[in-house]
């Protein structure tokens, strides 16, 4: 039985080639296209479950606030990781991690590189992590001083075919040595830390700052089976108490617990390591993480996608019933059982399905390349990789076969033989208004996407274009300046001042865009529990002059006043949060920068300008107060070039580099392509949409043109006698389209609401967005109406274009 049904569906398959490559067509790019969306989801779930024990590991975040300030990240002090160990019986193994991003130099030999990929780290890493190594002992790998493990990627980098153990390699400027005491295996993309090389953290000083109000480390911890994270939580509080609060009293002149009662926070929390990727974005990440929203939003593509497939077979299927209504009549007269005739279609729909994961699978192999370059991941279709994934794709094509066949074997089931035999079957209301629901529930989704693709697009223009409070633009970035020695770092911008098209040159910690440390002020004269914590960053005399920023009162730092060592310039929230109304000469009190846990010493400043707010966030963020201070040892410099072909400005740079720093070679960017950075999850969501819904919209209208096709079939001999009794070609296109069109403008109504409210949810990710208007939904209908006109139009003008001598002869 089963062979006489294959044989059917082939010979439907032949004789009907045009709707065959429509269905099958259609499926192919549905299928390849939830796919490729399905591989991005599944490598997006899986981030760090790779490792043994992930369910059990944490990280702990801070989450603070002093007089409105608030402060949400995911470090932590130095004690915290031995003191949790010691203090909770929960805990079995704590790890801290510490100066990822600093980029140090490494050198062997003759052979200098940039390691981008660097961190200091504790040896108990290893028994929280599975970063296995294949050589070395973890146990000992990180334990002593001056010690350091890398990846077998950075070892063949550094080594070639040597053996890397016990080789010696000098770190930073200092040429520090460290010995090679491991090798990891190379780490996996699905990983929220992702290091090439990774340092003893014992052989830093840092590791061993007694300061519980410096949070400058990732600690992470290891939890035993039974552990309660309710009482750990509670627990936190009593270690705070414990050892935070003397350091607090110190400084504040209150009590840890008062200072909590007085509406102020600090406090710690237990991070799960499966949620970093997904469920995390906090300041100082290790990486940018990703969105649980982006999954889910990607998700739901991917089924729409499907069904808009699955519509268009069941639609096709259905319109085509009567066409097919003799074969049942005539089966169900020599025996056929309705049961029989179900498996039969349901079996051709399968089978096309079944082809459809074959033409998918091709589909994903050609296309996947781009596909990673769009996400910036590295995915792959591993047929064999793991034991589910092919009866997973069996399940998917046998599951969209049933669902596209579902219908039309029910229907064409149903039919009685003698209304057949008798050819008083016709395809019914019925039939037309499912089509007109499918077709709608079609260009419904159609649209969403659409809209959500043109307001994404608004969006980042909006963001591209919005005025920043400085000016980007020109202004190149030299990276890792801190190769310059301390003392030549003046002499080095005074070089590239010199260089032609160069404006000016400056010297910074931080930059708009990059992470500014928070650190307590509070205003001279108010009591020490009247502390905000405030951005802060140290930058050089020509900072405003290079970006462009503007003040509002007073004056920025000068060489011509030694005293600006000990000012500070606020912006314009800085000046409101503290509550100013004449700023200029006088002084904030940057808390504790000096002495020891038991008597910190505070730091007055004097106040002598305010700068006009700026976004030195991204537009993600509201402007907050930010305060700099001078100094002229920044590791970053900035140069402000004039609007003319750079290359020859860089090439001068390089040169000069070349005489300071002859062991390395110049690392540069461009501040406004880093500024882009932030929004590009937001550009890859934007493009992915937009390639979705164009796929969208050619699915949806191969299914348009097969139904429109079939329609000007139904209607041969109708249009032959409109022709031959004087009616116009417009007139016959538009018989044709009027069905159509209406179902588009009905999936515009249902369509509008829905775009509304998601594009509304995302745009609250953004302090600064665009308002949404009636430009990006009457786009995405037109363009849909427009697309969906043609397509019906097209079948319309061949049936009006037909001689009607043949149209009236049509069987």
């Amino acid at each position: 039985m089963f062979d006489k049904y294959l044989k059917t569906g082939i010979r439907i398959l032949i004789r009907k080639k045009e709707y065959s490559f429509i269905n099958i067509g259609g499926l192919a790019i549905g299928l390849a296209s939830a796919l490729m969306i399905l591989l991005f989801v599944q490598d997006e779930l899986s981030y760090d479950r790779f490792h043994e024990h992930a369910d059990r590991t944490y990280r702990v975040c801070i989450k603070a606030r002093m007089q409105g300030s608030d402060f949400h990240a995911p470090i932590s002090p130095a004690p915290m990781a031995e003191t949790m160990v010691d203090e909770f019986p929960e805990v079995i193994q704590a790890a801290r991690i510490w100066g990822a991003g600093i980029a140090p130099n490494i050198r062997f030999g003759e052979k200098t590189f940039m390691e981008s990929a660097f961190a200091y780290a504790d040896s108990s890493i290893f028994e929280i992590f599975s970063f296995p190594l294949v050589k070395g002992d973890p146990s000992r790998a990180l334990a002593r001083p001056n010690t350091l493990v890398m990846t077998e990627q950075a070892a063949r980098k550094y080594f070639g075919d040597e053996d890397p153990i016990g080789q010696i390699v000098e770190v930073g400027t200092a040429r520090t040595h460290y010995e090679i005491t491991g090798i990891m295996k190379n780490m996996p993309s699905n990983s929220h830390f992702r290091p090439e090389v990774l340092a003893s953290l014992v052989s830093h000083p840092e590791s061993r700052n007694p300061m519980w109000v410096a949070n400058n480390f990732y600690t992470y911890i290891l939890l035993n089976e039974n552990a309660d994270l309710d009482n750990i939580h509670a627990g936190i509080h009593n270690m705070l108490l414990k050892h935070l609060g003397p350091q607090v009293e110190s400084v504040m002149g209150m009590s840890f617990q008062d200072f909590l009662d007085s509406g102020n926070e600090w406090g710690y929390y237990l991070q799960p390591l499966t949620s970093i990727h997904l469920h995390s974005n906090l300041q100082y990440e290790l990486n940018t993480n990703g969105s649980l929203t982006t999954v889910i939003v990607f998700s739901i593509i991917a089924v729409f996608i499907l069904m808009i497939a699955g519509i268009n077979f069941m639609n096709l299927s259905t319109a085509r019933s009567s066409i097919r209504a003799k074969e049942i009549g005539i089966k169900k007269v020599v025996g056929s059982s309705r049961i029989q005739l179900i498996k039969q279609f349901l079996g051709e729909s399968v089978f096309m399905s079944f082809i459809s994961l074959l033409l998918a699978i091709i589909l994903v192999e050609l296309f996947i390349p781009a596909f990673n370059n769009l996400t910036g991941k590295q995915l792959h279709l591993n047929l064999l990789a793991e034991w589910y994934t092919i009866p997973a794709l069996v399940l998917i094509a046998l599951f969209v076969g049933l669902f596209s066949g579902s219908y039309p074997a029910f229907f064409l089931a149903s039919f009685k033989p003698v209304k057949v035999l008798k050819g008083s079957i016709k395809s019914g209301k019925k039939g037309a208004q499912l089509r007109g629901v499918l077709v709608v529930f079609q260009f419904t989704i159609t649209i969403v996407l659409l809209i959500s693709t043109l307001t994404v697009y608004r969006q980042m223009n909006f963001i591209r274009s919005a005025s920043l409070g400085f000016s980007p633009e020109q202004v190149l970035v030299i990276q890792r300046a801190y190769s310059i020695p301390l003392e030549q770092r003046e002499t080095f911008c005074e070089a590239i001042e010199n260089i032609p098209g160069v404006l000016s040159a400056s010297k910074a910690q931080s930059l708009p865009g990059t992470n500014f440390s928070g650190t307590a002020f509070r205003r001279e004269g108010t009591s020490s529990q009247e502390q905000f914590v405030i951005s802060f960053a140290f930058v050089d005399w020509d900072y405003t002059k290079t970006l462009g920023i503007e003040l509002t009162e007073g004056r920025f730092f000068s060489r011509d006043f030694a005293s600006d060592t000990l000012a500070v310039v606020l912006n314009e929230s800085a000046v409101k949060a503290m509550g100013f109304n004449d700023p200029l000469n006088q002084r904030v009190l940057q808390t504790a920068t000096g002495g020891t846990p038991e008597n910190p010493e505070d730091l007055p400043m004097q106040i002598i300008g305010v700068m006009k707010d700026f976004h030195f966030e991204s537009l993600h963020k509201e402007i907050h107060p930010l305060i700099f201070g001078l100094e002229h040892w920044g590791g970053t410099i900035i140069v402000k070039m004039t609007k003319h072909d750079p290359s020859d400005i860089i090439q001068g740079i390089q040169d000069v580099w070349e005489d300071f720093v002859d062991d390395q070679p110049l690392d540069y960017t461009f501040l406004q392509d880093d500024l882009q950075t932030s929004y590009r999850s937001e550009e890859r969501t934007g493009l992915i949409f937009t390639i979705f819904a164009i796929l969208s919209i050619f699915i949806a209208c191969l299914g348009l043109l097969g139904l429109a096709s079939f329609l000007a079939e139904k209607k041969t001999k109708e249009i032959g006698i409109r022709k031959a009794l004087g009616a116009s070609i417009t007139s016959i296109v538009r018989l044709l389209s009027r069905e159509i069109i209406v179902l588009v403008l009905i999936s515009t109504l249902i369509g509008w609401p829905m775009a509304w409210y998601f594009m509304d949810q995302w745009l609250q990710n953004f302090a600064y967005r665009i308002d949404q208007g009636l430009i990006s939904f009457l786009l995405a209908s037109g363009i849909t109406f427009l697309v969906a006109q043609i397509t019906v139009s097209y079948q319309a003008l061949k049936a009006a274009l037909a001689n009607p001598v043949e149209s009236l002869r049509y069987e």
